[in-house]
């Protein structure tokens, strides 16, 4: 992608004003991604695609989202259409990918994304992703989970609310895309008179990562925010009916009831009787939130089943098959429980307890017994026991193990839990990616990796799985990089082989937000007037995305940066951006090349002719001044200069050999006297002839000519 253009000048008096005194204002506005720490002077605006001008400083908390600020925009094209910007987190990866797909589309009941772009941000002092949308007039349906508001009356729910969103969300499905964002507070009005209503922003944090727990189906709501994946059609319908019953009610039934608790409830009684309470819902909407609240995503109602309800054909949902329950309870962490699944959740809760439920047995012996299902009583004991043999780790690494592949057997569908740890397999790279960006710890995802818990989950899948051998791929490359320590590999190769619109993530030129490989350079040389020209341009980040962007023009390149010796992996780096710059541009890097100038001592110190090096030390500086890197490359490693140097340096050697060698012999007697004064009088004799000739030759010629 093009990075968008961008100005900073003071505001026009003429510019719009701010937003309408009775425009819904925020319960709870989040901070600026960073905040800013004074407004602008005068009034600032950018524009972007020299097209839409931001004004820096009229923020419009109504608007925000929990991984953007909302800010006032003008169209130059289209002065007066209500338009609004989204500025992005810098530390929260944005869905490039869904921008990219729904960019100037019309999808029925889904806020229009105008345009979107990278573009620098003076609040920040760094560029941001800026997405912008249609302004919706009429407000937020719901301010927060947290605020209650006036009902739509029953015989209007229906049509006015389900039917719009329902055909959004059929749309969406139908182009491959998963809102991963439906909840109260992100519905709008796009009109005054609040009777049009829309789905909200989607694609400025990673899918499911803004969702509350509440909206959220028991699986991943099990999961951090980052890890949860980006989901599909059925978790999309959960989190319309979830959120259709808190507009039925008109609040938030769950308010303030902690996360965990949440998903123990509806792990304890399905997510519909969690939910629903003691409250009473509408008659005529029961169906309907049943359908979608359905616990098995593979019986849940899709959008089409909500059309065909609304056509008025009556569907009972299927709900999903209770679990087996053993009449003798099994007794853990102070309660009983009498199915898998809860138990499972609590030996999570209770992680440094559960160990002693599985070490003696009990569990073993409650599932083979009470719940009469040999088949997981077996798989149980051979994880046990195959982990114990085969880990190699410390004792209690070796039990962590060994409870992550017990719950993983006792509840499938739950995400990878490994202590504090818990993601969806899907949500893995793009959870890399959050912890990276806001520099978390990391240790999780490298055991991850390491421990194969990937492999231990999906075979304990009971439905087969069709991913299975690209998950093989995927992670035995991601393994490989692990056990790597050359640049171009280790965990900033995984950030971007799993993440295909991942900015590079190097302190260097992080602020610049590059994603594709031809922005590398510009930024590099642009970074240079401010950064320690001491150290390499290309660190650890910038290889490890070339390598993943770029790899046949850079791959051998890399393998030479990461030679033993100083000058072979000096030449290597420079190797490295000289074809890049060869191939992609831009045709001079004078900040660049001066940077990287300054570094070549090692290759200058590599030759051994001294007149050449001060030669080297000349013209450096003469080839800097192009800008041309490959021209600076080809100079320090011609292969004819090399040689000559090889050859003189063994002929320079072998003479100074030869002479320690007669001085030796002097210092110790061991030449012979006659024979070297015979040698001496020989070679002095061949010098007297010389000059004798040479006097008769002049002699001879000042002869002839007097």
């Amino acid at each position: 992608m093009a990075e968008a253009a961008t100005d900073l000048r003071p505001a026009r008096e003429d510019a719009p004003k701010k937003a309408p005194a009775d425009a819904p204002k925020a319960t709870a506005p989040v901070a600026a991604p960073p905040p800013p720490t004074s407004p602008a002077p005068g009034g600032s605006y950018i524009v972007v695609r020299d097209r839409y001008t931001i004004f820096c400083d009229r923020h419009i908390p109504s608007l925000d989202m929990p991984s953007a600020l909302a800010y006032e925009v003008t169209d130059k094209k289209q002065e007066g259409l209500p338009l609004y910007a989204l500025v992005c987190k810098p530390e929260i990866p944005s869905r490039i990918s869904v921008m990219r797909l729904i960019k100037g589309l019309e999808i029925p009941a889904v806020l229009h994304l105008v345009d979107w772009g990278v573009a620098e941000w003076p609040p920040a002092d760094r560029k941001c992703v800026i997405v912008i949308y249609h302004r919706p007039l009429g407000g937020r349906v719901m301010e927060s989970l947290a605020a209650s508001f006036k009902r739509v009356p029953d015989h209007q729910f229906a049509r006015a609310v389900i039917k719009p969103l329902a055909d959004g969300l059929a749309e969406l499905s139908q182009k491959g895309i998963a809102h991963r964002a439906i909840r109260p507070d992100n519905l709008y009005y796009m009109d005054e008179a609040r009777t049009k209503i829309v789905l909200g922003d989607c694609v400025t944090s990673v899918p499911g990562n803004d969702q509350p727990v509440v909206v959220e189906p028991i699986e991943s709501g099990m999961a951090i925010p980052s890890g949860r994946g980006s989901g599909s059609h059925a978790d999309d319908m959960y989190a319309f009916g979830a959120s259709l019953l808190m507009l039925a009610l008109g609040r938030n039934p769950l308010n303030g009831v902690a996360d965990v608790e949440i998903v123990r409830r509806k792990v304890q009684t399905g997510s519909y009787g969690a939910l629903v309470g003691d409250d009473r819902v509408p008659v005529s909407l029961i169906e309907c939130l049943r359908g979608m609240l359905v616990d098995d995503p593979d019986q849940r109602w899709q959008a089409t089943n909500v059309d065909l309800w609304l056509n008025g054909k009556r569907m009972t949902p299927i709900q999903a098959k209770a679990e087996n329950q053993s009449q003798r309870p099994i007794r853990f962490a102070g309660q009983e429980f009498h199915s898998v699944r809860p138990l499972s959740y609590c030996m999570y809760l209770n992680w440094d307890k559960a160990m002693s439920v599985i070490k003696d047995g009990a569990l073993e012996v409650w599932i083979r017994r009470g719940i009469e299902n040999n088949e997981l009583a077996d798989a149980l004991a051979t994880a046990i026991k195959s982990t114990g043999a085969l880990s190699g780790q410390q004792a209690a690494d070796t039990e962590d193990l060994i409870i992550t592949r017990v719950l993983m057997l006792m509840d499938p569908r739950a995400p990878i839990r490994f202590r504090e740890f818990r993601v969806m397999l899907e949500g893995f790279g793009q959870a890399l990616a959050v912890a990276m960006m806001s520099k978390q710890k990391l240790q999780p995802y490298t055991d991850f990796i390491n421990r194969d818990l990937w492999r231990h989950w999906v075979s304990a899948q009971r439905e087969p799985n069709s991913d299975i051998q690209k998950f093989e791929g995927v992670f035995r490359d991601l393994k490989n990089f692990l056990k790597d320590p050359n640049s171009g590999a280790g965990l900033e190769r995984c950030l971007y082989e799993l993440n295909e619109w991942q900015h590079c993530m190097s302190p260097l030129i992080e602020p610049q937000y590059i994603m594709e490989v031809k922005g590398i350079l510009p930024a590099l040389d642009a970074a240079a007037k401010n950064v320690n020209t001491k150290i390499w341009p290309v660190d650890r980040h910038v290889a490890a995305f070339l390598r993943a962007r770029y790899a046949k023009g850079t791959g051998s390149q890399i393998d030479s940066m990461n030679d033993a010796r100083p000058d072979r992996a000096t030449i290597g780096m420079l190797s490295v951006l000289a074809i890049v710059q060869w191939r992609l541009g831009p045709e001079t890097l004078h900040g660049l090349a001066s940077w990287v100038g300054g570094l070549m001592g090692p290759v200058i110190n590599s030759y051994q002719n001294r007149n050449k090096r001060k030669e080297l030390e000349k013209e450096i500086p003469r080839l800097v001044r192009k800008g041309n890197l490959a021209e600076l490359y080809n100079y320090l490693d011609n292969p004819e200069e090399r040689q000559k140097d090889a050859e003189g340096f063994a002929w320079a050697k072998a003479e100074y050999a030869s002479a320690e060698k007669q001085i030796y012999d002097f210092e110790h007697g061991q030449v012979d006297r006659q024979e070297s004064a015979i040698n001496f009088g020989r070679q002095t004799g061949a010098v007297g002839a010389t000059i004798i000739l040479m006097l008769t030759i002049l002699v001879t010629l000042l002869g002839k000519i007097l």
